[in-house]
């Protein structure tokens, strides 16, 4: 199984209180001699450069921002997937491949963008999204788009709906029912992780379906779900 994690501000804070989850995460990778791909914003990218990044985990770039990048004009885009690809290659000294675009909302002309700019692949579309311009067009598995690879997200089993930790929480217990029977990834927030719900910044969507079952509840359905699905890899190790 591919294991993603995004980082970014604390969902509706200037805060950056979720990067304490980082050092969880390396521990696992180390203690089940796993990789994961780190899709990070460029403007905390000096944070989490303090905290430390282990060499299990491949840098990706989750944007310089955090926008929704569907509001953007091309310009805007452009500055975006450039800088954060600048910075993080810069602080982390390694070569940035891949992206993902905030909220999996990606602009029409994304893959061409990034394939100009140097990127190899990306992941950000959602098989059977629902609701979404995309739903039920999208592969479950990686495929070839405007000359980048496209890794989505898959949809849940019996649901048109991503399958992520989002919904393995809302769902929680019933969520094992809903699990692909064949996993080739999974994707989580480290805000998720946090005590506090989603601040006022966030949509009132966000803050309803993002604060169910948070901190130590959140921990421990996620650990008890990756320890069962060791070794996780890496987009970069998948060899997909």
């Amino acid at each position: 199984m591919i294991l993603t994690v995004d980082v970014e501000y604390d969902w509706g804070y200037e805060t950056l209180d979720n990067l304490v989850f980082l050092r969880g995460l390396f521990d696992f990778l180390d203690d089940s001699d796993s990789s994961a791909t780190v899709f990070i914003a460029g403007n905390i990218a000096e944070k989490v450069e303090e905290v430390g990044v282990s060499k299990r985990v491949e840098i990706a770039s989750h944007s310089m921002t955090h926008p929704y990048m569907r509001t953007l004009t091309e310009e805007e885009v452009l500055s975006e997937l450039q800088e954060s690809k600048v910075m993080l290659e810069k602080v982390f000294n390694t070569k940035v491949h891949g992206f993902r675009a905030p909220y999996f909302m990606p602009p029409e002309n994304l893959w061409i963008l990034l394939r100009d700019l140097g990127y190899t692949y990306s992941s950000s579309l959602v098989a059977g999204r629902f609701p979404g311009k995309y739903n039920n067009k999208i592969s479950n598995r990686p495929f070839e788009k405007d000359g980048i690879k496209e890794y989505p997200i898959q949809g849940a089993k019996l649901l048109k709906t991503p399958f992520g930790f989002p919904f393995m929480r809302f769902l929680h217990p019933f969520s094992k029912v809903f699990i692909p029977n064949e996993l080739y990834m999974f994707y989580y927030n480290l805000s998720e992780l946090l005590e506090k719900r989603p601040g006022p910044k966030e949509p009132i969507y966000t803050r309803l379906l993002y604060g169910i079952r948070r901190g130590r509840k959140a921990r421990k359905i996620l650990y008890n779900f990756l320890n069962e699905n060791v070794p996780t890899k890496s987009i970069r190790d998948s060899g997909l």
